[in-house]
């Protein structure tokens, strides 16, 4: 017998031995297939649903009932636990088994690192400002309940997300309050939520305020903005990303948003440009050699011919710029410092073209569309304008609409009080509104008495009181530390050439070790993130937070937002992958020769 023949048969013998042992009784039940083709089917079935899910709902729904529920930890680690007792199965293992096994690990692997990567790993952003203190903490994008005991100071959070669990009042959710026998209620939700602001008449240390009403039939919208004359400044309201509207003592001294040009266009020559403000249209001017075509040429490129004769004293609309051509001199020559015509011959063709244009925004300006509003004797003063510069001025009383020029939008001062203050509250957004998701909260009494309910919305707080008790509820994203500070030193935004379009975003951020005092300059851009620590043992194993341009606000510069990502189950991750690569090649492309 040769010695193959004999290693075989001590093989089974053991393995005949083994049907003997509770141990491996139980290690063969683990390992069986018919637990694999359960975990599997199962994890199948979970991840089509996650899937659906995704596509139906949202991302945080999916991770919040699978991908990041107990349970699905728990059928992986059975998984992998069925995964190592199946390569137990083999032992002694022979060559035959070398990719079979290293295939297994590989899957027991990647499937650790996921899990690491999924409870111990996170992603976040952090907004930096240049010039501001770093920051040290990571916003997250989970959401969590935070309640104080206003008397006591005591604090709790609570993990809750409104979109996941939706309180109604058939299935309220309660939490404790800290040092008190109260608890507080969530019993609805909603989508969206709204703020009701209004002005409320106060006495007389109190400053004046308006309330304006915009409307838009085009689009069936009506909103309300009451303002307060703050103490100095100018009160500054966001409208819909559309425009900025300020409420101030007075109006800003701005200069005008349109340009007027004159110039002198020839058929032979370059144009005479001549401008009121200095500032240039970038609009060109040409005439036919004969006099009698004019041709206007956009900072676009885009052009338009003209007769001249027909159009003399006749403003003509080329876009947003106006044309219009003015006196005309054959054969221009200057008599006496002033343009005259030699003869009536077109031999020296002339016609003076005033134009009057928008600005054109200078590199990195975003003339976005403004209204500034002030007290004046007869009611508000108004003025529009664009970025920095004035389009037009006007005085309007209680009553009184004015168009915008955003659109169809229409401005009304709807109300004008000497001494108030701005109340504000939450509320169910209306159709077409967008807002924050939110709840209604109240404080429940031991005796089970409520006290008065208020709606809350992601990154609001509100004090909620019952009797002699008060309690502060925030309700927002989770903010996490990390062990180091990150600042904004500097932000680029590249345009392409001779257009506004960004062709980079890039952010130069320092980070600083607290503990050791170690820093470190880094650069975020577009497809080439920052990272801390950044060494070659952190970048391997994962151990590293990597920042990747988010966003940017257009009208601060100073301003990004980066994206963290921290993935600790990053090594095991990549190991498990090129581990199952390698068992698989092992198995199709290196299996041991029959004798």
């Amino acid at each position: 017998m040769t010695s193959t023949s004999t290693a075989e048969s001590t093989r089974r013998e053991r393995l005949a031995a083994r049907r003997r042992s509770p141990v491996w009784r139980v290690i063969n039940a683990l390992g069986s297939l018919k637990l694999a083709l359960l975990l599997l089917v199962t994890i199948a079935i979970a991840c089509a649903v996650a899937t659906f899910t995704e596509s139906r709902f949202d991302t945080k729904v999916a991770q919040a009932y699978i991908y990041k529920a107990p349970w699905f930890t728990v059928w992986l680690g059975v998984l992998c636990v069925n995964l190592f007792a199946v390569t137990l199965t083999r032992w002694p293992w022979q060559r035959k088994h070398l990719g079979f096994v290293i295939t297994h690990y590989g899957i027991i692997t990647l499937l650790i690192g996921a899990m690491i990567g999924s409870h111990f790993g996170f992603e976040g952003n952090v907004t930096l400002h240049r010039g501001a203190p770093p920051r040290d903490r990571i916003t997250t994008s989970h959401s969590v309940l935070q309640i104080q005991n206003a008397a006591t100071g005591e604090f709790g959070v609570d993990p809750f997300d409104v979109e996941l669990v939706r309180p109604t009042e058939a299935r309220p959710r309660d939490f404790a309050v800290p040092g008190t026998n109260c608890k507080l209620r969530l019993d609805a939700n909603a989508a969206s939520l709204g703020w009701d602001e209004h002005l409320v008449a106060s006495g007389p240390s109190a400053r004046p305020g308006i309330t304006i009403n915009f409307a838009t039939q085009m689009m069936g919208q009506r909103v309300s903005l009451p303002f307060v004359l703050p103490a100095s400044g100018a009160m500054s309201r966001d409208f819909f990303g559309l425009a900025r509207v300020s409420f101030g003592p007075a109006l800003p001294s701005l200069p005008p948003y349109r340009i007027t040009e004159s110039q002198l266009t020839f058929a032979k020559f370059a144009p005479v440009v001549q401008s009121e403000s200095g500032a240039a249209t970038g609009i060109r001017t040409a005439l036919s050699p004969d006099g009698a075509t004019l041709t206007i040429i956009l900072p676009d490129g885009k052009a338009a011919e003209f007769d001249r004769a027909r159009t003399t004293g006749r403003p003509q609309q080329l876009g947003a710029a106006t044309i219009t051509p003015g006196e005309y001199w054959p054969d221009f020559t200057l008599v006496a410092g002033r343009p005259a015509t030699a003869s009536a011959e077109p031999k020296n063709p002339a016609v003076l073209v005033r134009v009057e244009a928008p600005r054109l925004p200078k590199s990195g300006e975003v003339l976005r569309p403004r209204l500034d509003l002030a007290p004046a004797p007869d009611g508000i003063a108004y003025q529009l304008g664009r970025g920095n510069y004035a389009i037009s001025r006007g005085v309007t009383k209680v009553g009184e609409t004015f168009p915008l020029g955003w659109a169809d939008w229409k401005a009304t001062l709807a109300e004008s009080v000497p001494h108030a203050h701005i109340e504000s509250t939450r509320r169910p957004a209306t159709a077409g509104e967008q807002g924050p998701p939110g709840f209604r909260a109240r404080l429940i009494g031991s005796d089970g008495r409520s006290g008065p309910p208020q709606w809350i919305g992601s990154g609001d707080s509100a004090t909620l009181a019952l009797d002699d008790a008060s309690v502060r509820v925030g309700y927002g994203l989770q903010t996490r530390p990390v062990p180091f500070t990150i600042g904004l030193k500097n932000f680029e935004v590249p345009r392409l050439e001779g257009t506004q379009t960004p062709a980079n975003f890039i952010a130069t951020v320092e980070f600083r070790d607290p503990a050791t005092g170690a820093t470190k300059e880094d650069v975020a851009q577009m497809n080439h993130p920052a990272s801390w620590p950044g060494t070659a043992f952190a970048l391997v194993t994962g151990l590293n937070y990597k920042f990747s341009q988010a966003q940017w606000n257009p009208e601060d510069l100073g301003e990004t937002t980066l994206q963290v990502l921290y993935d600790p189950g990053w090594l095991l991750k990549w190991t498990g992958s090129l581990a199952i690569c390698v068992g698989i090649f092992i198995m199709f492309y290196l299996r041991p020769k029959k004798a």
